[in-house]
């Protein structure tokens, strides 16, 4: 065997064991059917190509919760209770929403025509629009919330 060939074989022995790490990153749309006891979740998406090269932060209450791309999604679990959803790129958008325990919501990020370039649009969808959406997309977790 080559020098060559033990690279590549090594290479793809670490590709494989890295990938094994983390099964939760880019996979297809799986709802929550058991939402943890006193919490809410709020599914975060952003079906739009617009963009679609760049990572917009979505914020709960200032806080990060996630760098969203184009054709992502994540399952945010929060406490009950008023949250204000926040995104930017040359103007910033804000929804508030009241989250009940036990309640799914679906948040979609969508964007609208600026002056320099699009500005986010925060809607909250109906369930039934959502998932129709979102079926289609990848979960992408870029960082945990709060980091």
């Amino acid at each position: 065997m080559t020098a060559r060939s033990r690279r590549l074989i090594e290479g793809l022995i670490v590709a494989i064991l890295l990938t094994g790490c983390a099964p939760t990153v880019n996979q297809p749309y799986v709802r929550h059917d058991r939402i943890p006891e006193g919490k809410a979740i709020v599914y975060v998406y952003r079906p739009s190509l617009i963009l679609w090269l760049s990572s917009i932060d979505i914020k709960a209450n200032g806080t990060i919760v996630n760098s969203m791309y184009s054709g992502t999604y994540y399952p945010y679990v929060t406490d009950p209770g008023l949250i204000e959803f926040s995104a930017k790129t040359e103007t910033t958008d804000t929804i508030s929403l009241y989250a009940q325990a036990g309640q799914t919501y679906f948040l979609k990020m969508g964007f609208k025509q600026g002056i320099l370039m699009f500005r986010p649009h925060l809607m909250i969808v109906p369930e039934s629009e959502a998932e129709q959406e979102i079926t289609e997309f990848n979960y992408k977790l870029l960082r945990e919330p709060g980091n």
